[in-house]
């Protein structure tokens, strides 16, 4: 998805990876990769708002391999930014990976999910060309 900046800077260039909604709360909406300040944001997109003021715990699973990351509110709570290691996490160990397993702890219950990420390596490919060079 490319959206032009209405104030004439780098335009917003992301993709996105829908959740499978037979393996998912429907209050996970998917995964999105988008053009950060320093380099590609693993972004996850929930249905229902948090306060920006909370900083969940992320449990990500490709496999056998598991990644656990401290998660930034944002996007007026609809949206989750996972730190620095978690696109290192996708420029390598997800490469290989067919879905990837999401548990967001909530409260009073946690979030959990599954993504497909086929085609996850075109996906960082095309951001890494098109994202205005840092």
């Amino acid at each position: 998805m490319k959206s032009r900046n209405p104030d004439g800077g780098a335009d917003a260039i992301s993709v996105m990876h829908v959740v499978d909604s037979a393996k998912s709360d429907a209050r996970l909406a998917g995964l999105s990769l988008q053009c950060g300040r320093d380099g590609i944001d693993i972004v996850l997109i929930v249905l229902e708002r948090l306060s920006r003021s909370t900083r969940p715990n992320v449990v990500l699973i490709t496999g056998e391999k598991r990644a656990e990351f401290e998660a930034s509110v944002f996007q007026g709570g609809a949206a989750l930014l996972l730190p620095a290691d978690a696109s290192k996490l996708a420029a390598s160990d997800w490469q290989g990976a067919t879905e990837l397993s999401v548990e967001i702890a909530t409260k009073p219950t946690a979030i959990r999910g599954t993504v497909p990420i086929g085609g996850l390596s075109a996906a960082l490919r095309y951001l890494s060309q098109n994202c205005p060079a840092q």
